[in-house]
């Protein structure tokens, strides 16, 4: 579509001015379809300022979350180039098991304003106010064992430390096994659900979500939330666009996901060791059948939690919950 052109035009050189004879000379279209285009994007709400004689010009604050926007800011070659950007959903992770794994192939990205029925780990809700956040899952087809699925969750979180620091200019933490943390505070979850085959076991897809904080109205948040939740604005003057975070995201994770795929565990798990900010400190393991304090160690080479109980003795987690004493 036109509009998307001018879009992605308009995109990659945000907060420049184009005049629309440019526009339509390098989308060789007329003048008249790009004012038309022009005129339907900021029905949308895109902040597109323009002046006699001056061009059209994106504004650098403008934060409008479009397939078109992230896709001129995608460096990937699979991740997010199939992407869909929807106003509402109740889940993206549901959302494409129900409606997309059977019709989307991999790296197939689903982007919502707003999820009226997030969830986490757990069983968990997560909260997703519209404007302050970005919500996303993917659809990922790997070519890794089922033992080793927690290498997705391992990567993910990787990729989104990486993108954050790139994007918005400081460098979060990880709490095994899937939050991203600064100084305490949850700003991003991760959520991943694998389908199985029935007959050989074998990994049939995955949905990887993620969602992260980018500003929060914490007297909108419940109560148990507000005391744990932050966002990126808590750390940063320059929060990025939303568009941005996620082109930043899927780059960050194709890297791993790549690395993955390839038999590169050992490098991630690395990675991610240097990113955990649970290391020695004491916690408080909690899981259906006990709970219980004790120390974080390390995790081994299929990022498993190596814990020390107080008599000294060890134990390596490969699922459960631990909450960070302060």
């Amino acid at each position: 579509m036109i509009k998307d052109e001018v879009l992605r035009a308009l995109e990659r050189n945000r907060g420049t001015r184009f005049s629309g004879a440019q526009l339509a000379q390098e989308l060789g279209v007329s003048r008249a379809a790009v004012w038309k285009a022009i005129e339907s994007l900021r029905a949308e709400g895109l902040a597109i300022t323009s002046t006699p004689g001056g061009g059209y010009c994106l504004s650098a604050q403008d934060d409008s979350l479009t397939a078109a926007g992230v896709s001129a800011l995608l460096q990937t070659e699979v991740l997010g180039r199939d992407l869909l950007v929807v106003p509402e959903t109740g889940s993206t992770n549901t959302a494409i098991k129900q409606e997309y794994a059977a019709g989307r192939g991999e790296g197939f990205t689903l982007i919502a304003e707003r999820q009226t029925a997030g969830r986490g780990r757990l069983g968990r809700s997560f909260c997703s106010p519209p404007g302050g956040g970005l919500y996303m899952s993917l659809l990922l087809r790997p070519r890794i064992p089922l033992e080793r699925l927690n290498f997705i969750t391992i990567a993910a979180a990787v990729a989104v430390c990486r993108a954050i620091e790139t994007t918005a200019g400081f460098r979060p933490g990880i709490k095994w096994v899937n939050d991203v943390l600064m100084e305490g505070k949850k700003l991003c979850g991760i959520l991943t659900e694998a389908a199985i085959e029935g007959e050989t076991g074998a990994i049939d897809y995955v949905v990887l979500g993620i969602g992260v904080n980018l500003r929060l109205d914490r007297e909108a948040l419940p109560d148990e939330v507000r005391a744990v939740a932050g966002a990126l604005a808590d750390f940063t003057h320059a929060v990025p666009r939303r568009a941005a975070l996620a082109a930043a995201i899927l780059r960050e994770l194709e890297q791993v996901y790549r690395m993955l795929n390839a038999g590169g565990t050992g490098a991630i798990v690395r990675e991610y060791r240097a990113l955990l900010c649970c290391l020695n400190q004491p916690v408080r393991v909690t899981s259906p059948a006990h709970s219980y304090e004790a120390v974080c160690r390390d995790v081994n080479e299929l990022g498993n939690l190596i814990v020390e109980r107080p008599d000294g003795s060890r134990e390596t987690l490969s699922s459960g919950e631990i909450s960070i004493r302060l």
